[in-house]
């Protein structure tokens, strides 16, 4: 069975250009962590006002957040990888707006801070996190590998 990786975009921004960018980020994360069997994830674009929402109702804060992650192993009392051969990861959300605001904010391109985003995403669904110093350095290392190894550099524009 293969790997079931879809791209949702919810609105009008153009989402094309990043797509290679997504699916070569997927496919590095599961060599780098030596994933064999078939993932299911999905990648949602959205707006300002959608991700607020996501925010308010599922993580009770009260701003646009760049990333949300939904993961369905944490919480799934179901084995989905027995009922489907796919191992259901779930859902992340990237806010487009916020995205383009960081790009320029960091002074880099819209294509690096959308890699950086679907990664630092990806990871979090993986079980990844920055709560600890050491779980901060493992994860941000990984996050570097992958884009430096894809050659998603952050290269200031001038």
């Amino acid at each position: 069975m293969k790997d079931d990786f879809v791209i949702y975009n919810e609105t009008d921004f153009y989402i094309k250009p990043y797509q290679d960018d997504f699916n070569a980020i997927f496919q590095k994360i599961k060599t780098l962590l030596a994933i064999t069997e078939p993932l299911e994830l999905s990648l949602i674009i959205v707006d300002a006002q959608e991700q607020l929402e996501l925010n308010q109702k599922y993580r009770h804060k009260d701003y646009v957040a760049d990333v949300i992650t939904f993961a369905l192993e944490e919480e799934n009392k179901i084995d989905l990888f027995e009922l489907t051969g796919l191992r259901s990861l779930g859902d992340i959300f990237i806010c487009y707006e916020k995205a383009l605001a960081q790009a320029a904010e960091y002074n880099h391109s819209p294509r690096r801070e959308f890699a950086f985003l679907f990664t630092h995403g990806m990871l979090h669904i993986l079980g990844y996190d920055h709560q600890t110093p050491a779980d901060e350095e493992k994860m941000f290392n990984l996050q570097r590998k992958v884009l430096n190894d894809l050659q998603i550099n952050r290269i200031p524009i001038k």
